[in-house]
């Protein structure tokens, strides 16, 4: 036999093998990580509910004013009672909804809780490209909720 007939892949065939698994490769990655922002950004929003829900708990056990402190500029919130404050999706826009009063400075604010259940009201918006979430406090009860949606800011 020459050398040439030997069986096996010419150089050709696994470039042209390689161009497909890298085309491939190149459509599906976008959609894997779309998925995963869309999975973080559900996942923060969870995360914020769940602050607002312990800081309401605390005010109710420790009769006393509890607030979740939320920084728009450095993407980030915390509870009063805690030390460290949490991130939201890196990249993501937020977007604080409370009262005037409880405006800390121009690019963070708080949302404050009463002995009562009670509550100042209002929500933080969380976004990352077309998906986003609101999470709501209604400001009689407390009581907190999560919005998905393009819409989830006009409810």
């Amino acid at each position: 036999m020459r050398e040439s007939e030997e069986s096996g892949f010419s150089l050709l065939e696994l470039i042209v093998a390689l161009a497909i698994a890298a085309l491939l490769f190149a459509l599906v990655m976008p959609t894997d990580s779309r998925r995963r922002g869309r999975i973080e950004l559900a996942s923060s929003a969870r995360e914020v509910a769940a602050a607002l829900r312990l800081s309401r708990s605390q005010a109710i056990a420790m009769n006393r004013p509890m607030a979740v402190v939320v920084d728009v500029e450095n993407e980030s919130y915390r509870v009063s009672s805690a030390s460290a404050p949490r991130a939201f999706p890196h990249g993501s826009q937020i977007t604080l909804y409370t009262t005037e009063d409880q405006k800390l400075t121009r690019g963070a604010g708080a949302i404050r809780f009463y002995p009562d259940g009670s509550s100042t009201g209002g929500g933080i918006g969380i976004s990352l490209g077309q998906d986003q979430y609101a999470v709501l406090v209604d400001w009689l009860t407390g009581s907190v909720s999560i919005h998905e949606g393009l819409d989830a800011q006009h409810r």
